[in-house]
């Protein structure tokens, strides 16, 4: 995949015709010597390479990136119109434009066609159009075509900025500066990249971060619950104990549990209790009152005075007949004889009453006992005092109990996740022991071995010095990519300064860029690179050498090869003049006269 065309619906934008081969150079006319560097830096070289990332599906931070500035007078980035288009020169020998906007720039539109654009024009349709940024990706991937990114965890943008180097890029070899976490992010692509096995580090840092995790709940649960693995059959013998005193406390319980189970019951026998009592009571009362009665009665005998009558007759002068006297005489002895039966009957009727009423008060008394111990029953404090105590001694050994059970608990869920550890443990071991196997065979290794002799040679080319790359096994079993060894022929002490000196560190990662593009060009890969400001503070014979080599590439395997550079660091001939770049080269000029030099054609 290479650059074709890039461009924007703005005209104060200058739009980009790149070479589909040889040199492609950003050339910068900077006149003001005194602040060189930033006016080279504000005329924009290097903001091209951040739209050319932006146009290839970056997802861009808004509050970061230059495209969304926010100046003073706007509300909005003063970007947010802009619509870019970006051509790219397909593996498969079509040209696909990609469509984005900087207000939505998370929709996509893509066009696929047979020739390239001319005049920066605008495709007449569009294949795929207000894409997602997520599905757009899968879709570019396809019209890309990458074969080292297939059946890969990643995508196309995982080695993108391997061919757009910036300022920030150079300072490592293998560690782009978009890698600032974890190895874990770059490791297993590089090793992939040099054509390992790079899902051999992924599963290696993986079960490493799930090792880690496990072990820090692990802790977290020693720490949270006191536990220790080593005292799992003290704690079965204690609840041994505790269950069995649980259920002595439990037949304590049933033993007083009348309480509560009997409560209802008890309250009805007392209702029903003071409901017989009642009833007698009245019947004691009626008993009552009719021997009260049968005894005034008894007591009232027949009384009838002769005398008083007789009296009578005298006074009224009324002859009283003995005959009628007899009759009064008989009558009277009739009715004494008649009392006496009735008394007799009375007596009798008494006496049966006072029984009744005996068997009623002995039933009373009987009744109100009950009553009494059921009351009583019912407002024992001790029995009561008892059974909370005994409830309370209960959930007492009852929380014990679960506690236990949860020490139990966590303490097994503890061996377990030590058991997966170990598990975990013995895959890391298997596959370290591949990776042992694989660094006793690198020579074996032909993408490795082609990148590494390209590398080599293309530092020779332009330095005139040998260097190589290579790769260790650290302290931790894992992969470690050492910086990049460089054999000076005047003073082997000398290497350590040169490989961390910028110059140094920049040539040694156009070398790596460069065998990587020509170790991977008879697959279909990326054919294009730009190094941003790659000849600046080099020596003249270096930035003469690179330019030989990227001619010498460039014929043999026809790279699209993309540089920026100041005026003040181009090559000097040995006539002491500037070397110049044919107009077919340059395909981007800018200048800092006036802030129309720039690549937007302002300031901002």
């Amino acid at each position: 995949m290479k650059l074709s065309n890039l461009y924007c619906n703005k005209k104060n934008f200058k739009n980009i015709r790149f070479n589909l081969s040889g040199i492609n150079v950003v050339f910068a006319e900077v006149k003001s010597q005194a602040d060189e560097k930033k006016n080279s830096h504000d005329l924009g070289k290097t903001k091209l390479t951040e739209i050319i990332d932006f146009m290839l599906l970056k997802e861009v931070n808004q509050k970061t990136h230059f495209l969304f500035k926010i100046t003073d007078e706007n509300e909005t980035s003063i970007f947010h119109d802009y619509i870019f288009y970006l051509e790219l020169l397909l593996n498969s020998g079509t040209y696909l434009t990609i469509k984005r906007n900087v207000e939505y720039n998370t929709k996509i539109s893509f066009s696929l066609n047979e020739e390239r654009t001319v005049n920066f024009s605008t495709p007449a349709k569009w294949d795929h159009e207000n894409i997602t940024i997520r599905k757009a990706k899968d879709i570019l991937s396809d019209y890309l075509s990458i074969d080292f990114f297939k059946n890969k965890e990643y995508d196309f943008r995982k080695s993108i900025s391997y061919s757009l180097r910036t300022q920030d890029d150079f300072q490592d070899v293998y560690k782009l500066n978009k890698f600032s976490g974890k190895d874990v992010y770059w490791k297993p692509f590089m090793f992939d990249l040099l054509g390992f096995n790079g899902k051999l580090l992924q599963d290696k840092y993986d079960n490493d971060f799930k090792i880690e995790n496990i072990k820090l709940l692990i802790d977290s649960l020693k720490k949270e619950y006191s536990v220790k693995i080593e005292e799992r059959d003290e704690i079965v013998a204690e609840k041994s104990i505790v269950e069995s005193k649980f259920k002595e406390i439990e037949k304590q319980i049933d033993r007083f549990n009348f309480y509560q189970q009997d409560k209802d019951l008890i309250n009805n026998g007392i209702e029903k209790i003071e409901n017989q009592i009642s009833n007698l009571n009245s019947e004691s009362y009626k008993l009552n009152y009719e021997l009260d009665r049968l005894k005034n009665s008894i007591k009232n005998n027949f009384s009838f005075d002769m005398n008083k009558v007789n009296k009578v007759f005298e006074e009224t002068q009324i002859f009283f007949p003995d005959e009628l006297k007899g009759n009064y005489l008989d009558l009277i002895e009739f009715n004494k004889k008649l009392t006496s039966e009735r008394n007799k009957i009375l007596r009798k009727t008494i006496k049966e009453k006072e029984e009744q009423l005996n068997e009623l008060n002995s039933d009373l008394i009987k009744l109100n006992n009950e009553r009494e111990k059921l009351l009583q029953h019912l407002t024992d404090s001790d029995t009561f005092t008892k059974f909370k105590y005994h409830q309370k001694e209960l959930v007492k050994v009852e929380s014990t109990l679960i506690k236990l059970n949860e020490k139990l608990k966590i303490i097994d869920t503890i061996i377990d996740k030590e058991n997966e550890i170990e598990i975990l443990q013995n895959d890391i071991k298997s596959t370290i022991n591949k990776i042992k196997s694989i660094f006793q065979r690198t020579n074996e290794n032909d993408k490795y071995s082609s990148i590494r002799t390209s590398f080599t040679y293309f530092y020779k080319k332009i330095m005139d010095e040998d260097a190589y790359i290579s790769w260790n096994i650290n302290s931790n079993n894992n992969v470690d990519f050492t910086p990049p060894k460089i054999k000076s022929k005047i003073d082997t002490k000398l290497d350590t300064a040169k490989d961390e000196g910028n110059t140094y560190k920049k040539i040694l990662c156009v070398a790596f860029d460069l065998a990587i593009l020509i170790s991977y060009s008879q697959e279909s890969y990326y054919r294009f690179v730009y190094h941003d400001d790659v000849l600046s503070q080099q020596d003249n014979g270096i930035k003469i050498r690179l330019l030989e080599l990227i001619e010498e590439i460039n014929s043999k395997y026809s790279l699209q090869y993309i540089f920026s550079v100041i005026n003040s660091d181009l090559p000097i001939d040995k006539e002491d003049k500037f070397i110049k770049f044919t107009d077919e080269n340059i395909v981007l000029r800018l200048h800092d006269k006036d802030p129309s030099g720039t690549l937007f054609g302002f300031e901002f």
